[in-house]
Parts: structure tokens; sequence; C-alpha cells
């Protein structure tokens, strides 16, 4: 049965898409004049326009490709451009060309991420498992380690390992490794209900301490990716020993 559908205009989800562009915009202007915590808190908020503009056009059914490309466009910019000129102007810009470069490949990466989910998608209205790290979690984890380090310090804490953050992240943009989308509002599995759990539990810490939350759920959701492969191969190698195991007892 398909889900219910909401009543609302077809130019909706558009408006949040309109907002995720306009904060991915300031975050820019706001890092070139310095304000770099300002600019980070602006691509959470894009963010939050971001996932609203997703699950705005899923529940009315107003999907197109012209919107698949207005949001994928927004998304470059707030969570591609923004994040890499804040960490660049913070951190990279001492390094000269190994900052721009650094700068560049998690541009580049995010780019073709984008590029790579709109050919791929046949599905506007379903979204499987996302295929490498998607944009919005890259962004987010750079504005949420601005952030976290801004309430814990002064700066940015351990400045010189940034290149190799930039650029872990740009490998995990363009890699295959499948990261798990935000579960389906309709969805009624004990899996879903234990999503559903879970995700009041982020809410409610990214309302009561955004600061501190931010940056760990980032990380949490990069290894998750990275941790469940080797983590699903264990358990499939552990259950086929089992299951040869019984097959060689001898009953008594």
């Amino acid at each position: 049965m398909s889900p219910p559908r909401l009543k609302a205009p077809a130019f909706l989800p558009s408006v949040f898409t309109s907002g995720n562009l306009f904060c991915g915009m300031l975050a820019i202007l706001e890092a070139a004049r310095g304000n770099y915590l300002t600019a980070a808190w602006l691509v959470v908020l894009a963010a939050v326009f971001d996932g609203v503009d997703g699950m705005a056009a899923r529940l009315s059914g107003h999907t197109s490709r012209f919107g698949v490309e207005f949001d994928s466009l927004s998304d470059a910019i707030s969570f591609v451009m923004a994040p890499a000129l804040i960490i660049h102007q913070l951190a990279l810009v001492q390094l000269r060309l190994i900052g721009v470069l650094a700068a560049f490949c998690f541009t580049a990466a995010g780019v073709i991420r984008l590029a790579r989910f709109n050919v791929s998608q046949k599905n506007l209205l379903e979204k499987g498992a996302f295929s490498g790290l998607p944009v919005p979690a890259a962004g987010g984890a750079v504005a949420g380690y601005v952030i976290f380090c801004f309430r814990v310090g002064d700066g940015l804490l351990f400045p010189g390992l940034a290149p190799l953050f930039l650029v872990l992240l740009s490998l995990l943009m363009i890699s295959r490794i499948e990261y798990p989308p935000l579960p389906k509002l309709t969805a009624k599995s004990f899996r879903s209900y234990l999503a559903y759990l879970a995700l009041l539990l982020v809410v409610i810490g990214i309302i009561m301490r955004p600061q501190y939350v931010l940056f760990p759920l980032a990380a949490g959701y990069i290894l998750y990716g990275l941790l469940r492969p080797p983590a699903s191969a264990l358990l499939r190698s552990g259950r086929r020993l089992r299951e040869k195991n019984k097959k060689t007892e001898v009953p008594k």
C-alpha cells in the first residue's frame, strides 16, 4: 500500500531547497568575512532545509527531474563550496598550494558524488542505500568539526590534520561504500522502530547540546559505513561456520 500523500503546492519542496541554497550562500559570505563559526552553523541550517525538502517531496508526491537537479546544485553550494572555504580559511591557507589542492579535492569529490547520484537515480520517490558518503554528511562533518572545536577551545583543533580529513571525506564520497538513508516514516518493522527511537534521541541531543553532538554524530555515521562491510562479512562467516559444524556433528 502506498503511503498517504499530503496536499501541498507543487513548489513547496523547491521553497525548502531555496532555503538550503540561501544558507549556503550566507555561509560563504560569512566565511569570507572571517565569521567561521557563524558560517558553520549556516551549513547545519542548510542541512535542515535539505532534509525537509526531500521529506516534503516524498510525502506530497511532487518530485521532478528539475527538483532533483535544483537540490543537487544547492547541495554543491551548501555542503561542498561553503565547507571547503571554511576549512581552507581556518587551517589550509597557510599551506598554500597543498591547502588549495586539499580544498579542491573535497570540492571535486563532492561535485562528482552529486553528478553520479543524479545519473544513477531511477526512482525519484524511492531512495535505497547511498553509494558513497552523502555530500550533506561530508559537509556536515566539516561544519560539526568546526563547531565542536570552537566550543571546546579558541580555534580549530589539530589544524595540521585538516588536509588528511578533507582527503578522507573526498575518498569516501567517491567510493562505493554503502551508507543508509533515513528510515521511512511509513515503515513499521522492528528495525524501523529502533531507528525511529535512535533518531529521536539524536534530535533531543542536538536540541540540548548541539555543539557536542553534531560532530560525533557525523563521525559515527562515517564509521558505520566503514565498519559495516567487515562486520557483515564476519557475521556471515560465523553463520556459515556454525551451519557447517551442525552438518558435521555425529548424532549420539
